[in-house]
């Protein structure tokens, strides 16, 4: 059981006007409507010191990609739907204080029925043996998850992992359960790949 998910995404398209964008909107999907936490995003809201930004929401497949799902299999829980610049370089302060905000929901008793989900992609940009270095070094946090691995996710969403590895413990284990990229799905683009951890 999931009451709230923290939806975490780097914001795609540049539409952020703040450090941190945060909506208490709905999503329609096949599967039915998703709403947002109204009183949690805007608890968060608050304390970020932004206003909701809608329109950034309406085009982030960071976030809308993941709304079927829970639709699907969470129908009664609700989202708190967050995106922000995400590619390097990292302003650790700025994640920091993300990580204070979205750590406090995160207490022992929050975890029995909050998840955080994030939304990242790997190894931006890349040709096959470049995105295979980005990749062994993605790894190194994969098989050591934790705040002094983060660095090595090689990802769009910088400021999630940073999030992520702060609320681990560190008897914290990753199941990587399938990998690959792109140009291995498509075989297209070899000189422009992205790769993908589940």
């Amino acid at each position: 059981t999931v009451e709230t998910f923290y939806v975490l995404s780097p914001s795609h398209w540049g539409l952020s006007s703040q450090a941190w964008s945060i909506t208490d909107g709905t999503w329609l999907t096949a599967n039915g409507r998703v709403r947002s936490n109204i009183k949690k995003a805007r608890t968060i809201a608050n304390t970020l010191g932004v206003p909701f930004e809608h329109p950034v929401f309406e085009s982030e497949h960071g976030i809308s990609t993941l709304m079927p799902y829970i639709a699907r299999y969470f129908p009664n829980a609700t989202v708190v739907a967050m995106a922000y610049p995400g590619e390097p370089p990292l302003n650790q302060a700025r994640a920091q204080i993300l990580a204070d905000v979205i750590g406090s929901n995160f207490t022992q008793e929050g975890k029995e029925r909050n998840f955080l989900l994030l939304s990242a992609d790997f190894a931006h940009h890349g040709n096959p043996e470049g995105t295979a270095e980005k990749d062994t070094r993605t790894r190194i946090f994969f098989n050591k998850p934790g705040p002094d691995t983060w660095i090595f996710a090689g990802c769009d969403n910088r400021p999630g992992m940073y999030v992520l590895a702060q609320l681990l413990v560190p008897e914290s284990r990753c199941a990587v359960v399938f990998h690959t990229d792109s140009w291995r799905l498509s075989g297209r683009d070899a000189h422009d790949i992205t790769s993908y951890f589940f």
